[in-house]
């Protein structure tokens, strides 16, 4: 099990999203038919709810944090927002067709924010909880996140151009397993970014029982499926019609600003 568990309590169904040791690491997709699905009722709605949860949490957590708020208050954000998205149906007005999904839910959370700030009505941990994460485990990846004088937008962004990226790799990683390629697959994972050096490669291809030149042209073809994975998921966060490769370029200027 993930060092970090999440459980929808008195609803009848857990989420255990997958953590790496310092950030959240593989992530359900991301993408508008989980908001349009979970606006509706019964079991469909109830797993595209679980699927918004698992994905989206710690960036939520991590704008709360950037905006000013403390980790008990970050939680306590949350904590109300997931409540009202299945108590009151906050997703009822969602429409594909207005815009980007990564734009639309840090509207939908800043409102609820904005709103709770105001009223002094925050849903306090404990009571009303929909999801169960590791307050200090969620603090210790904000604190390896965080860059200093980073707004809350832009943290966000960061967090969400992140999923996209673990989305993507994910997609690899299940077509690898169906092939039966996984140990291939983990090998030459290092080598999807950036440019290695020969006895980089020689060592490596080694364990696969290739030569330099040969795993080389491997992970180049592995490049290209990644390529075609990444802008697959980023496609599923935009509306209709809308550029594709324009939000990919702005999530890969976002990264490089890291």
């Amino acid at each position: 099990m993930a060092p970090c568990s999440s459980i929808v309590q008195g609803h009848g169904y857990k989420l255990f999203p997958k953590m790496s040791d310092s950030t959240p690491a593989t992530f359900k997709p991301t993408r508008w038919s989980l908001v349009l699905q979970a606006r509706g009722e019964g079991d469909v709605a109830r797993r595209a709810l679980e699927d918004l949860c698992q994905a989206y949490w710690f960036a939520l957590y991590s704008w709360s944090r950037r905006f000013g708020a403390t980790p008990q208050d970050a939680e306590d954000y949350v904590q109300g927002f997931f409540v009202e998205v299945m108590k009151k149906g906050i997703f009822s007005n969602a429409d594909q067709d207005r815009g980007k999904l990564r734009t639309f839910l840090l509207t939908a959370f800043r409102r609820h924010v904005h709103d709770v700030q105001r009223t002094e009505t925050r849903i306090k941990r404990g009571g009303g909880q929909v999801i169960s994460f590791d307050a200090l485990e969620a603090e210790s990846w904000y604190e390896v996140e965080q860059i200093d004088g980073e707004t809350p937008d832009a943290m966000f962004d960061r967090q969400w151009a992140l999923t996209v990226l673990d989305n993507a790799l994910g997609r690899l990683e299940e077509h690898a397993a169906s092939r039966g390629k996984l140990k291939e697959f983990s090998v030459m994972r290092p080598h999807l970014t950036g440019e290695a050096d020969g006895d980089s490669y020689e060592a490596a291809g080694r364990e696969l029982g290739m030569n330099a030149s040969a795993f080389k042209v491997a992970v180049h073809r592995l490049r290209s499926r990644f390529r075609d994975a990444l802008r697959a998921e980023v496609a599923e966060t935009q509306p209709e019609g809308a550029d594709v490769d324009q939000e990919m370029s702005y999530l890969m200027e976002v990264l490089r600003g890291r």
